[in-house]
C-alpha cells in the first residue's frame, strides 16, 4: 500500500528538495544496473560454468529488475508533479508581479503573516 505524503520547504528550495527525492533512490537504481548486468550473464550461461542457462533464476531477475525500475518511474513522475507544481508558482507569481522575464521569489507580501502575539519559546519540562 502506498501513501501519499505532504511537508513544506521554502519555495528556494523546492528543486533542491526535488533533487533529494532522486537519490533517495540510489539504491534501486543501483540494483536495477546489477540486474541489468546479472540476468545479461545469466541469460548466455555465463554464470554457470557449463553455460547452463538457469532460465527460472533469469525470469526471478527479470522480475526484480522490472521492479527496480517501476519503483525508480514512479519517483521520477512524483518529482515532474513537484516540478510543474513550482514552474507553476513561477509562471503565477511573474504574472501577478508584471514582469514575465524576471523570476523575484517570493516576498512577505506574497505570504503575509498574520498579525498575532509571538509566545516564547520556551525549553525544558513542561
Amino acid at each position: 500500500m502506498r501513501v501519499k505524503l505532504s511537508y513544506t520547504v521554502g519555495a528556494e528550495d523546492v528543486l533542491k528538495e526535488a533533487a533529494k527525492l532522486i537519490g533517495l533512490q540510489g539504491e534501486d537504481m543501483q540494483q536495477a544496473v546489477d540486474l541489468y548486468q546479472q540476468v545479461q550473464r545469466e541469460l548466455k550461461g555465463e554464470n554457470d560454468e557449463n553455460g547452463i542457462v538457469n532460465i527460472n533464476r533469469a525470469q526471478e531477475m527479470l522480475g526484480e529488475f522490472r521492479e527496480a525500475l517501476f519503483s525508480i518511474d514512479r519517483r521520477l513522475d512524483e518529482v515532474v508533479e513537484i516540478i510543474n507544481g513550482y514552474d507553476q508558482y513561477l509562471r503565477t507569481n511573474r504574472e501577478t508581479e508584471g514582469s514575465p522575464d524576471i523570476y523575484r521569489g517570493p516576498t512577505e507580501e506574497s505570504f503575509p503573516m498574520p498579525d498575532i502575539e509571538q509566545e516564547p519559546e520556551l525549553f525544558g519540562a513542561d
